[in-house]
């Protein structure tokens, strides 16, 4: 298993890098209260060079949704690394899922009943996770609230 992440990645770096690869905003990924879990997640499982080169590579906008050059038309730099893109795509999996999907060959693992029911996929569609949170009598006959596109289930 490899050593822990840098000592020194602050929990808000943490937060910052997350919000870049998911999408979601720091008030909506601190108020799932996973942050130190999914933090203690990161740390066990990658290397502090891992976690190095993929702030590294958010801070020069590589998981950017926007252009981050000074024209829409230049072309993007190189490619991330696929170690670098496994990692990003670990860290997004964990917080819409809640499951550590492992890199290069490690098992993958929930990484608690709490990280199923907090993952960020449920908020996508103004739903609640199955088995894991009251639902009330007759709710799966109606439409989630505010989900886009919802007008398709009329």
């Amino acid at each position: 298993m490899p050593g822990p992440v840098r000592q020194s990645g602050t929990k808000d770096e943490f937060v910052e890098l997350s919000v870049e690869l998911t999408g979601f905003d720091t008030r909506e990924l601190r108020a799932t209260g996973m942050v130190d879990a999914y933090r203690d997640v990161l740390r066990t499982h990658a290397t502090a060079e891992e976690y190095e080169r993929l702030v590294a590579a958010a801070a020069e906008g590589a998981f950017a949704s926007e252009p981050v050059g000074e024209s829409a038309g230049e072309s993007p730099g190189d490619p991330v690394p696929p170690d670098v893109a496994e990692l990003a795509e670990a860290i997004t999996r964990l917080w819409y899922t809640g499951v550590w999907p492992g890199l290069a060959g490690e098992a993958a693992f929930l990484v608690s009943a709490r990280a199923y029911a907090e993952g960020l996929v449920w908020r996508t569609f103004g739903g609640r996770a199955p088995g894991a949170a009251p639902q009330g009598f007759g709710s799966w006959a109606e439409k989630p609230g505010g989900a886009a596109g919802s007008e398709v289930f009329r």
